[in-house]
């Protein structure tokens, strides 16, 4: 039995998981805390929760793998003090910087995978450098999140594939800056961190990872981009594979040997490698997933939506007639639209039919999701795997999901991300065997009648609202 502990720094949630590898992969300890925006108080919460994994290891700990999301990080100076809080990914952002960045290199999109959004780094660094001219002047690096860790763990700033290549300055495979753009923004190479080749260490842990409750000497690895970590560990590594990963933002990542990029990335799709790099993905975010059930609470108090949804059975669904685009920030794909928002047609009053028809959008804008990949892709997929808390916390999500006639797997491993980053650690450091993955279980499809029809009606009604 080999030890092993994962990070994974989400929108919302750092959690850390102790794992234990030998034949197979059993969670030891899990622990959570909000995700801090002070750059000293994310490190900070990222060595409290490792060291509270800590507590239950009896033997040393192997390596340590870091997950975290994208499009996020911040300027340092040349002591690597912060000049800016975390500048994450759902922050708002003048799309006059990305109109720029584009009329400066309009074929951007097509060339790094990655879809014009105002999230990219490559985004942000113009805006810091237009807006704070004083700030960019003063930096000397630039740190994505998980960079941030390692670097506290190890000394050492590096980054990994996934995460460069979601800046919008790498190409597709994310295995260089792109020099051209960098000129274009202004950086300077040196200050973007060393891009790490899948199974390359960022380095060991030094003396000051002790605040982590670490010895020094451990090898310390970057995972990726938390929700192709997740898929990775779940399992989803052939072409075909499809995963369904559910937290505060939603993401649906396909594994694919074959992909149509250009076409992809106009439709709002990136496209990338697994983060073992042994095959490409085309993956499709929303931020109407977590954040469209926060909404609905917040707008609408009194329907109690998380605990009527907790308490939905599948195998007592009754589909709602009521039609919901959950989109509270625009819609990222397919066919992208940041001006688009939530919309309720045939609105019903009783409370539990306005929650199963919330959950029911954003199951069937999942759906539509991976139909649009799948036709991106050139094939059908073979199967799909949902993780992610909600999953756990809606019982009815996987069987629903499940309907689409797709065989279904639910990874039940708690935390998978932090615990996907802690097994690609152990597999990298040859401590874990390569086919390991975490745990999933079948998914039985809910008893839905008229769960199709509404489909088709919320198809209808979304692309109804585009033309509008």
């Amino acid at each position: 039995m080999t030890l092993v502990l994962g990070l994974d720094i989400g929108s919302t949630t750092t959690k850390a998981a102790l794992i234990a590898v030998s034949a197979e992969v059993s969670v030891v300890r899990v622990a959570r805390t909000s995700t801090p925006t002070d750059v000293a108080e994310l490190l900070a919460a990222c060595a409290a929760v490792a060291r509270e994994c800590l507590t239950d290891a009896r033997e040393p700990i192997a390596a340590i793998g870091i997950a975290s999301m994208a499009e996020s990080g911040t300027a340092l100076d040349g002591d690597g003090r912060p000049l800016t809080p975390l500048l994450r990914w759902d922050r708002r952002i003048d799309p006059g910087h990305l109109d720029d960045l584009l009329a400066r290199h309009p074929e951007l999109p097509s060339l790094t995978g990655v879809p014009a959004t105002t999230k990219p780094a490559a985004v942000a660094l113009r805006a810091l450098r237009a807006e704070r001219p004083d700030v960019f002047q003063a930096m000397r690096h630039w740190a994505g999140v998980a960079d941030l860790v390692a670097h506290a763990l190890t000394g050492v700033r590096a980054t990994d594939h996934t995460l460069a290549a979601r800046t919008m300055m790498a190409g597709a495979d994310g295995d260089a800056w792109d020099a051209a753009v960098l000129t274009s923004t202004g950086i300077a190479a040196g200050i973007l961190p060393d891009v790490r080749m899948p199974g390359e260490p960022v380095g060991p842990t030094t003396a000051d990872a002790r605040v982590f409750g670490l010895p020094a000497g451990v090898p310390v690895y970057i995972a990726g981009h938390d929700h192709a970590v997740g898929a990775w560990a779940s399992g989803v590594r052939a072409p075909g594979a499809v995963a369904d990963s559910l937290g505060t933002a939603e993401a649906v990542v396909r594994v694919t040997d074959a992909a149509a990029t250009p076409a992809a990335v106009a439709d709002g799709f990136s496209v990338g490698r697994t983060v073992d790099g042994s095959a490409r993905t085309l993956l499709g975010g929303s931020r109407a997933c977590g954040a469209m059930l926060e909404w609905w609470e917040s707008e609408h108090p009194a329907d109690r939506l998380f605990d009527r949804l907790r308490g939905l059975e599948p195998d007592r669904w009754v589909t709602s007639g009521m039609t919901v685009l959950p989109y509270p920030s625009g819609r990222q794909c397919p066919r992208p639209d940041p001006t688009a928002g939530v919309a309720v047609h045939r609105e019903e009053a009783d409370p539990e039919r306005r929650a199963r028809a919330v959950l029911q959008g954003l199951v069937l804008h999942a759906r539509w999701m991976r139909e649009t990949i799948d036709a991106h892709a050139h094939s059908a997929a073979t199967d799909l795997t949902l993780l992610g808390s909600l999953a756990d916390r809606i019982p009815s999500w996987a069987p629903l999901a499940a309907t689409a006639g797709i065989p279904t797997r639910r990874t039940t491993t708690r935390e998978p991300v932090a615990a996907g980053a802690a097994l690609l650690s152990a597999v990298r450091a040859g401590a874990a065997s390569p086919d390991l993955t975490l745990e999933r279980t079948d998914v039985a499809p809910a008893t839905a009648p008229g769960l199709d029809d509404a489909y088709r009606r919320f198809l209808e009604t979304v692309l109804t609202e585009g033309e509008r």
